[in-house]
């Protein structure tokens, strides 16, 4: 008889233990974010972070093991790996935790680092997320038609049934689009005018002529006029665009040093950069732009780092045109920025949207890089169509000597990912050199 309430008290007494286990668990992740939160990031903190997140983790914690995740993805503490970053938040997901769901489906959203970019996957991942900032997405998707038919109708129910403040501000801005576009499409109707606009409608593609084929220009010295373009995520719809301009100076040196003066809107910027093999590698590159809609009101504009662009030269119906293809980085968030295309020709002929079509189905470099510029952790990207002998080698741009052998051998077909981890590594322009067999391809890279 008297066992039953020992038993009863145990049994509090364990459960109040449980609940003060959680309570601290809980503190340590606040005070772990709060850190990742501030930037203020110091080696050896974020290693003991990265140790205390990972023995929570390994424990069982679910909130843990999504925090883990996103150190994995960010290079907190311990090597930058987009896989293990993906692995944790699967993990975390399994366990139910909602924010890890939300997680994977921002991963293939924007196609961070070496994650495939794959709308349909974001979709799914937003949907079976209760995550709020998942809802907040899933409602962008609806309303732009991203891996999802265009429904801007169920889009703007998603945003008024999440109830966060950036889906609230975000509700407003798009609301009252709804109201001026219906407004337009009367006048357009009552007038018998039909308005086009870029990227009007997912799946209403303008005709595209024929382009020769695109070669490397051996110089851009010179003002060039044109077109700024946003594309979205997948790089396959125009999103907006803005008058550009962009001047080259001679080539200076054996290194190909030049001054590049880049006006985009109303925003410009003059910086020293180093012209190669079609590529601009800009040494210090900002523009800020206005944001298409923001789900803040005090935060209207970003930052974007310009790293490097890009160029071929293309002719059109008799027009030469210089594309350049822009590695940018949202400053605001530490992130890439999306796709972006600069469309310019020297003689003052205007940009047709019929060139802009044609020019965006052009395809990407060889090597991909993230991030650039790196700080300690570099991931080196690129697909082989067909098993092949590869070296890779990170080289000093102005000595021209070795620095790190990254890897050299037999690799099979498919995708292929190399880190580079040296934070002693002293800052300056470095040479990503890859040869496939006997084919060299080769990408600057800056080193903070």
């Amino acid at each position: 008889m008297n066992r039953n309430p020992i038993m009863a008290l145990l049994a509090i007494v364990l459960c109040m233990s449980l609940q003060a286990q959680d309570v601290d668990n809980d503190s340590i992740l606040k005070s772990v974010e709060d850190y990742i939160y501030l930037g203020d990031l110091d080696r050896k903190e974020s290693k003991r972070v990265f140790k205390q997140v990972k023995e929570l983790s390994e424990s069982g914690d679910a909130a843990a093991t999504c925090l883990l995740g996103i150190l994995y993805k960010d290079g907190i503490g311990t090597t930058l790996s987009f896989d293990r970053a993906r692995e944790q938040f699967m993990a975390a997901h399994d366990m139910g935790n909602a924010k890890a769901s939300y997680s994977l489906g921002y991963l293939y959203l924007k196609g961070l680092g070496n994650i495939p970019q794959d709308y349909t996957k974001a979709v799914e991942w937003f949907t079976i997320s209760d995550h709020p900032m998942a809802k907040h997405w899933l409602a962008k998707m609806y309303y732009f038609g991203y891996g999802v038919p265009k429904d801007r109708r169920r889009a703007l129910d998603i945003l008024r049934n999440n109830t966060i403040y950036n889906s609230e501000v975000l509700l407003g801005q798009l609301e009252n689009e709804e109201v001026v576009e219906d407004v337009m499409a009367q006048q357009d109707s009552e007038n018998g005018e039909l308005l086009e606009t870029i990227a009007e409608d997912q799946g209403v593609s303008l005709p595209v002529p024929q382009t020769e084929t695109a070669t490397i220009p051996e110089s851009i010295t010179g003002s060039w006029k044109g077109q700024w373009v946003e594309m979205d995520w997948s790089g396959t719809q125009m999103i907006r665009n803005f008058p550009a301009s962009l001047t080259v100076g001679e080539v200076s040196d054996a290194y190909g040093t030049v001054e590049s003066t880049i006006q985009i809107g109303e925003s410009s910027m003059t910086s020293e950069a180093i012209w190669r093999n079609g590529e601009l590698t800009i040494f210090d590159g900002r523009i800020t732009m206005e944001k298409q809609y923001t789900d803040h009101p005090d935060y209207t504009t970003l930052d974007y780092g310009l790293n490097s662009m890009s160029f071929t030269i293309g002719n059109i119906e008799g027009t030469d045109y210089l594309l350049g293809r822009l590695d940018t980085q949202v400053l605001d968030w530490s992130e890439p920025g999306p796709p972006m295309l600069l469309l310019l020709t020297q003689n003052g002929v205007p940009i047709s949207e019929e060139a802009l079509a044609a020019f965006a189905e052009q395809g990407d470099s060889f090597i991909k890089l993230y991030p650039n510029p790196f700080v300690n952790d570099l991931l080196i990207h690129y697909e082989l169509e067909t098993d092949a002998h590869v070296q890779v080698r990170l080289m000093d741009y102005y000595g021209g000597a070795n620095v790190e052998n990254v890897t050299s051998g037999f690799l099979r077909a498919g995708e292929h990912v190399h880190t580079i981890s040296n934070g002693s590594l002293e800052s300056g322009i470095y040479v990503i050199h890859v040869q496939v067999n006997d084919k060299v391809y080769t990408k600057l890279v800056i080193k903070r």
